[in-house]
């Protein structure tokens, strides 16, 4: 072999020698963090069955560009009829503003979930409300069979300035709770324990987790209401219209079991 040959093989093993070997890919796919921390460290996380590999695949209700999956109701115009485009997507955003007082409703129905939204509220307000909180609310446990009403049975997670986090039961809809219960009319309600909301304008996080009878209301990370012997254990999800502007940013779920 030619001296330069020699040092042009040299060379190369030289390079291959000294360069950084490429380390086998060990990172774990199932990666804690992604579980929602309220899950994490949930009393129950044992019986949550779809969380044991980590890799409980998340379903993504509102995908950011339009309303598939949903359906709207208002008092006014009823069933899929949006007459005055009061549900709008923008920028990315489920964006209600409007006076005619309805929902946008999951066309499926689910069960055992944990289920995260995130709104802010809009400056307008409409009658009857121009002069109260804004409103609105999560109801979940929509059963199939029932009819659409302004108020169908189901269960609340209210969305209200200054309630945020209380149940209504809605429809016929019973409960029990360890936190104080009143009565309003035909509806049950439990007040939560704190207010932990953030002020108008600023983002919130709510969060609901639905296993078996139970269910339990999260602010901002901070457990503020729960009930148990649900009378409805599944059905469709729904976000209300109630004569306030707000924006929906984030409306995700996660199976548990």
């Amino acid at each position: 072999m030619t001296p330069h040959r020699i040092i042009g093989c040299t060379l190369v093993f030289m390079i291959f020698a000294c360069s950084p070997k490429k380390q086998q890919d060990t990172t774990d796919t199932r990666r804690p963090q992604e579980i929602p921390e309220i899950l994490q460290n949930h009393s129950e996380k044992a019986s949550f069955t779809k969380l044991a590999d980590g890799k409980a695949e998340r379903i993504t209700l509102f995908n950011g560009k339009d309303l598939s999956g949903w359906y709207t109701f208002t008092q006014k115009y009823g069933k899929n009829n949006d007459a005055e485009n009061q549900f709008l997507t923008e920028n990315g955003m489920l964006h209600f503003d409007g006076e005619p007082m309805g929902y946008l409703c999951t066309n499926d129905s689910y069960k055992d979930y944990y289920l995260k939204i995130v709104f802010r509220w809009g400056e307008k307000k409409y009658p009857p409300r121009e002069d109260g909180p804004r409103d609105s609310g999560v109801l979940y446990h929509f059963p199939d069979t029932a009819k659409n009403t302004l108020w169908p049975m189901s269960v609340e997670c209210q969305i209200q300035e200054g309630d945020c986090g209380d149940y209504w039961l809605i429809g016929g809809t019973t409960a029990d709770s360890p936190n104080k219960n009143v009565h309003e009319g035909a509806q049950g309600r439990f007040i939560r324990s704190g207010n932990f909301e953030n002020p108008t304008p600023e983002w919130n996080t709510v969060e609901v987790i639905c296993y078996d009878d139970k269910s339990e209301h999260y602010v901002n990370g901070h457990l503020v209401n729960q009930a148990y012997n649900l009378s409805v254990t599944g059905g469709k999800i729904l976000l209300q219209l109630e004569a306030a502007e707000i924006f929906y940013k984030t409306v995700d779920l996660l199976p548990l079991k």
